[in-house]
């Protein structure tokens, strides 16, 4: 018998011979459950905490691209402004004279009578005079030093309320673009394209044009209340009024 038949035959014996096997020993396969893999549960996710960014001066955010116009201060005449202060003046006083009375009184005892005097009174004296100073040259050119005094003061503090809001100008101006010079900084340092110390410069540059800014405002305030100063009570209210329109 060939050999391929051989092999064959064994096989087929072995087969019979195992499922024989099974059914008297009631084997049976083994269960297959179809069930799916375990997965794990997702972990909370952490908290959203934003990375540390320098704030600006301001506290505020906003667009570097932006700068605000220039806020121009109206034109002033000065030369109005100083005429109105010097008629504010409390009134002059007129120059009056001083009169002192002075009075005296004699005997005279000396035999000299009058032919005159035929009762004997002119031995009894008695008089009253008015003394009247006169102004001196000396004066009115005391009074001319202090009416130029007060019109120079008031030329310093109009001079003072121009330069006052030239600064003011000046200083807005400058506040404005360093504040997008310093938003644009921001910027750079929250995507990592600039260290922080450049944002830290710019907001000292801000800083100190704030501080210009405040120092001009408070100059244009004491300029406008030395000329308010000048003038009289019943119209000081109404030119400070004007002043401040002026300078807003």
């Amino acid at each position: 018998m060939p050999l391929n038949k051989i092999k064959m035959l064994l096989a087929w014996v072995c087969c019979c011979y195992f499922v024989g096997v099974a059914q008297a020993l009631d084997i049976k396969p083994p269960l297959i459950i179809d069930e799916p893999a375990p997965v794990p549960e997702q972990a909370k996710p952490p908290p959203d905490i934003k990375p540390y960014e320098i704030p600006t001066m301001r506290g505020n955010k906003r667009d570097f691209h932006h700068t605000p116009p220039i806020k121009l201060a109206p034109v002033i005449d000065a030369d109005a402004v100083f005429k109105m202060i010097v008629n504010c003046f409390p009134e002059r006083p007129d120059w009056g004279l001083e009169v002192k009375a002075v009075s005296g009184a004699r005997y005279a005892d000396n035999g000299g009578i009058s032919t005159f005097d035929t009762a004997g009174l002119s031995k009894y004296y008695a008089g009253i005079v008015a003394e009247m100073p006169l102004y001196s040259a000396e004066e009115l050119h005391k009074q001319r030093t202090q009416e130029y005094q007060r019109r120079g003061e008031i030329a310093q503090n109009v001079a003072k309320l121009l330069k006052g809001l030239a600064d003011r100008q000046r200083a807005l101006r400058m506040v404005g673009i360093n504040e997008s010079v310093e938003a644009r900084s921001q910027y750079r340092v929250n995507e990592g394209l600039a260290p922080a110390e450049e944002q830290i410069a710019n907001l000292k540059a801000v800083a100190d044009k704030v501080g210009d800014l405040d120092e001009a405002n408070a100059a244009l305030v004491a300029a406008r209340l030395a000329l308010v100063g000048q003038c009289r009570d019943d119209i000081a209210e109404n030119v400070n009024d004007y002043l401040k329109e002026i300078t807003q």
